[in-house]
This record gives structure tokens, sequence and C-alpha cells, in this order.
């Protein structure tokens, strides 16, 4: 009875295998055709960039390294314009001065759809949104208010400054960069958009 019945199974087994080899072998092809395809976005616009990996894109490269010195790795070798890509997606790199301000100001809305990770402001909104967030921020920010900023976030400098100094005459030879540029950043938003003066280097709290 279980040699008959291992007779019958034997054929569909191996049917089963073929199958299943040929349904990975299907899907290795499809992944590595779609991912080619994507791949090819810059090299079809004539821009250069560093060369991704499948899946991955230049994702590992930024993770894996500190990623201020990868850019300026990329920037060195491709140039002021380079394409990169972050998992399958393409992403444009711009680092000259009158393309940005073009991209920023000029252009903003054909550029509103961004990362996330830029932080919660109108660079980082999607859609229509972007205009609903800059009607609110614009009135902040216009080149007035900025000059009658500067005098405040200079006195901010001057205490930050006085705050590295005192540790340094007190003898230390290293300081916590993350806590006082928190202090700073604190010590500027709070004179520049509520007016009051704290004491972050001396209470952080």
């Amino acid at each position: 009875m279980t040699i008959m019945l291992g007779s019958v199974l034997a054929p569909i087994c191996q049917t089963y295998e073929w199958c299943l080899i040929g349904l990975i072998v299907a899907a290795i092809a499809y992944y590595y055709f779609s991912w080619r395809n994507a791949f090819n976005y810059w090299k079809g616009r004539h821009i250069c960039g560093p060369n991704p990996i499948p899946i991955f894109g230049n994702l590992l490269s930024l993770s894996l390294n500190p990623r201020p010195l990868v850019e300026l790795e990329w920037y060195k070798k491709y140039n002021q314009i380079y394409g990169t890509y972050i998992l399958g997606r393409p992403r444009l790199t711009v680092a000259v001065p009158e393309l940005i301000k073009q991209i920023l100001v000029t252009d903003f809305h054909a550029f509103r759809n961004r990362s996330t990770k830029e932080g919660a402001s109108s660079l980082a909104t999607t859609d229509d949104n972007w205009r609903r967030v800059r009607a609110i921020v614009s009135p902040t920010f216009t080149s007035g208010k900025m000059r009658r900023m500067y005098p405040l976030i200079s006195r901010c400098c001057d205490d930050f400054l006085n705050s590295v100094d005192k540790d340094v005459s007190n003898g230390m030879n290293e300081v916590e960069l993350k806590r006082l540029m928190g202090a700073y950043t604190m010590d500027v938003i709070a004179s520049c958009a509520f007016a009051t003066k704290t004491n972050t280097y001396a209470d952080p709290n």
C-alpha cells in the first residue's frame, strides 16, 4: 500500500516542485527587470550618480556611513547635480545655489512633494497643502521681520559662546554639543517667537 501510494504521489510532488521553481524564477525575473527599469531613470535623463544596489538603491551607503561624508564624496565625484535611489525611488540632489532658489521660490509649486524627514514645514507638505502652510508661515519670515530678529539671534549666539568659554575655563576638554546646540536653538526660538529670555545653558530643564 505504501509503495503504491508513493508511486502515485511521486509524479505529483515532482510537478509541484517544478511549478515552485518556475514561480521563483518568474518572480526573480520580474523583480530584476522592474528594478533594472527603475534604476535606469537617471541614466535615461543623462544625469550621473552612484551605482545603485538592487532593492536597496543607494540607501545602504547612506545608512552604513556618515551621510554628510557620503554626500560630499558624491558631490566631488558627480558634480553639483546628481541622481540617487532610495530603495527604488529616484532622488535628485541639487547643489547649485541659483537652481535651489528657483526650486524653493519660483517653481516651488512644481516641487512641493518632498520627503517627510525634512520636517513639518512648507518644504515637507504634499499636494495643495503647501499653499495653506506657506500662507501661514510666510508672513513670519518677511525681510523686515528677519532684520529685526537678527539682534536677538546675535545675543543668543553671544550667550552660546559665553557658555562654551565658561566650560573651557572650568577645564573641560570636551562638551556635549547636542545639549549646547539644543539649548541655543531653544534660546533663539524663545527669544524670536515668544520674546522670552531663557536660561537654557544653566538650567536645561
